[in-house]
């Protein structure tokens, strides 16, 4: 069947992609808020954001897969309505007045669910949005990573002020229609799509997945360099899940979360924007180095818990310094894939 392909494909896939990024900087910081709002427990919020991150660890690997059988449309806008449809729980929960903290964890783990699906098969639907517009690949996955970082730039604000305004549960409210609205642009999109050559070839789908390990394997740095960041996130999660959320919901200062969340993302979005330059003049691991070193020491003076101001300040150096790392780690994936 011969497809008619749009000129706005790839805005279509923009609107789909920032409110998705919205939605989810939504959800980053009400979860945590709510949890401890309703339990007054650090502890529990901690063992939430441990549970949360779970689903990531099971689903990302069968993901790619997924899509290849299913297609890239099918898969994202049905992520995004699932997801939108576990955030409604939320507040059919709190309607109904049984909005304990096994509930909320429970929601918050099925969304966890169809976050890395939606993400990924987005990110697979840039050629084919880039093609329909009659636009280059390169600069079309430029700009779908800089709305990305828009989106969940905005996220937070948009939380705290749904918080301070109405609550978490208009938060969830709003942000189960950013994901309606996320699954309806992406369905809307007319694009040359197909699936891929090796579900015609029935290869085996665990056969893939090892297959596509043993390559990741035979690159050594890129297998350190992968290892390397799935600990530093295990470190770093409960610093944005946990310890940020305690402090400002105990000073009952939402907006101040907000601030702080927001300007960490706008500060990975200047680091990402910069790295270009950097990679032009720096060797790959002298940057990482830098990205490191350069994160943590913007971070430590944030475990003084210092004024609102200067907590948003170290923030934005905190997100800065670590904003090239992402780009760093896509040419390492991508000299893997074209090597």
């Amino acid at each position: 069947m011969t497809v008619v392909l749009q000129r706005s494909a790839f805005v279509r896939l923009q609107v789909a992609n920032v409110s998705s990024g919205v939605a989810n900087g939504v959800v980053m910081i009400t979860v945590p808020w709510l949890v401890l709002e309703r339990t007054d427990s650090p502890a529990r919020a901690g063992l939430l954001a441990a549970l949360v991150s779970l689903p990531g660890i099971f689903v990302s690997p069968i993901v790619g897969g997924l899509i290849d059988r299913v297609g890239r449309r099918a898969v994202s806008a049905l992520s995004d309505l699932l997801s939108c449809l576990s955030v409604l729980l939320f507040v059919v929960g709190e309607v109904l007045g049984t909005l304990g903290f096994f509930l909320i964890a429970a929601f918050a783990v099925l969304g966890a669910v169809f976050d890395p699906a939606g993400y990924t098969a987005r990110k697979a639907l840039i050629p084919n949005a880039a093609e329909a517009s009659g636009m280059a690949v390169e600069k079309a996955n430029g700009r779908h990573e800089g709305f990305f970082a828009v989106g969940w730039m905005l996220g937070p604000a948009v939380g705290a002020w749904c918080i301070e305004v109405g609550g978490p549960i208009l938060a969830f409210a709003l942000t189960s229609g950013m994901f309606l609205l996320a699954a309806a642009s992406v369905r809307s999109m007319r694009v040359h799509e197909r699936l891929a050559a090796h579900h015609e070839e029935h290869e085996h789908f665990f056969d893939g997945l090892r297959s596509g390990w043993r390559v990741l394997r035979a690159d050594r740095p890129l297998f350190v360099f992968t290892i390397g960041l799935t600990l530093m996130s295990g470190m770093y999660m409960p610093i944005d899940t946990v310890i940020f959320p305690t402090h400002f919901e105990s000073l009952n200062d939402a907006a101040g979360l907000g601030a702080v969340m927001s300007a960490i993302a706008f500060g990975v979005v200047v680091g990402a924007f910069a790295y270009g330059r950097l990679a032009k003049r720096l060797a790959a691991p002298v940057l990482l180095r830098i990205v490191v070193l350069g994160s943590t020491l913007a971070l430590l003076p944030m475990g003084l818990l210092p004024s609102t101001t200067i907590f948003v300040v170290f923030a934005f150096l905190t997100g800065m310094a670590w904003g090239p790392f992402n780009p760093l780690w896509n040419s390492g994936a991508c000299s893997l894939s074209t090597g």
